[in-house]
């Protein structure tokens, strides 16, 4: 260990001790998606290397146990939860084992569609654009683009995500039918959890949440479909687990501008005990149980992660909705 590592982790220690001391009743919900897919994201050793620090250096409980400690009031110092976004296979042949060997109760949401067809909306644009032969995409948005080299394919792609991502359903379904027809190219895959692998997930003790069933942003869609993308996706994956679906996290998850006050309604008129924003802070007894931040340091070293998780608990910052 090098000189500024050893800085590193002897200040995250100190700082750890002086959070532990200082705050009470708070909890952060950690937010992950995938592990070791090819987008240069988190790959398998930093993910379990993380978790184990986590268990190490923190207090990581359950996402049902932080609820019952929130209402009593009673949240032990630097309480955190896991969660996963999305479903995909990766939840069950790398998340959850690694959770399970540090006796870590995760908890999953899981986009339904991905069951019926293997794979998500994004995962099409994504194999679209890195599988076609076409060293150019025409017509799409009314100008040509590149993607000749591996640079200019991974730029098209975060360009295209990110404009189909705040379109409706049915106009995302067009446009990126329209891109496949384009490009020439079979985006089919089989990169998505089975119910069989979602029962085994369960089984391992980790919470099962919904987290509708195409992923739309729903304050894009009006009140019928969003409502039916909720209910669709609790329905699947209550008769998949055969058990009640309380959880649910919003897609993308900022407040007012993907939910609104209208879904949270929603949410609670159907039965779920809580939902999860994206939105920056920490949970406490005053927060709203149907927009629950989340919020995860980016940071590849543990301890620089350590740090910045203390300072969020530090910093206290937690929203309020009404």
């Amino acid at each position: 260990m090098n000189a500024k590592n050893k800085i590193e982790n002897w200040f995250f220690q100190c700082y750890r001790m002086v959070v532990a001391n200082s705050e009470r009743n708070k909890a952060t919900v950690l937010n992950f998606h995938r592990v070791n897919h090819d987008d240069g994201g988190m790959d398998v050793a930093e993910f379990q290397r993380k978790m184990m620090f986590l268990k190490s250096h923190f207090n990581v409980i359950s996402l049902p146990e932080m609820m019952q400690l929130i209402a009593e009031k009673n949240v032990p110092p630097l309480s955190v939860v896991i969660t996963v976004d999305d479903g995909y296979e990766d939840s069950y042949s790398v998340i959850t084992p690694i959770l399970d060997e540090l006796n870590i109760k995760g908890a999953f949401f899981i986009t339904t569609i991905g069951i019926e067809q293997g794979l998500l909306w994004n995962d099409k644009i994504f194999n679209a654009v890195h599988r076609t032969s076409k060293t150019s995409i025409q017509g799409v948005f009314n100008r040509d683009q590149s993607i000749a080299t591996t640079a200019q394919r991974k730029l098209a792609y975060q360009e295209l995500h990110i404009a189909y991502k705040f379109m409706s359903l049915a106009e995302r379904e067009e446009s990126i039918a329209q891109l496949i027809s384009i490009l020439d190219v079979d985006v089919s895959d089989n990169v998505f959890l089975t119910k069989n692998k979602i029962v085994a997930i369960k089984n391992a003790g980790m919470t099962i949440g919904s987290h509708t069933h195409q992923h739309p942003i729903l304050s894009m869609e009006n009140d019928d479909v969003a409502l039916q993308e909720i209910i669709k996706s609790k329905k699947i994956l209550e008769s998949i687990t055969n058990s009640n679906i309380q959880y649910f996290a919003y897609p993308n998850g900022k407040f007012g501008r993907d939910f609104t006050n209208t879904h949270k309604k929603m949410l609670l008129t159907l039965g779920f005990h809580c939902a999860l924003a994206t939105d920056w802070g920490c949970f406490t007894p005053g927060s709203d149980v149907l927009a629950i931040p989340r919020y995860t340091p980016w940071d590849k070293n543990v301890a620089r992660f350590g740090i910045r998780l203390c300072h969020h608990f530090n910093k206290n910052k937690v929203k309020h909705y009404g």
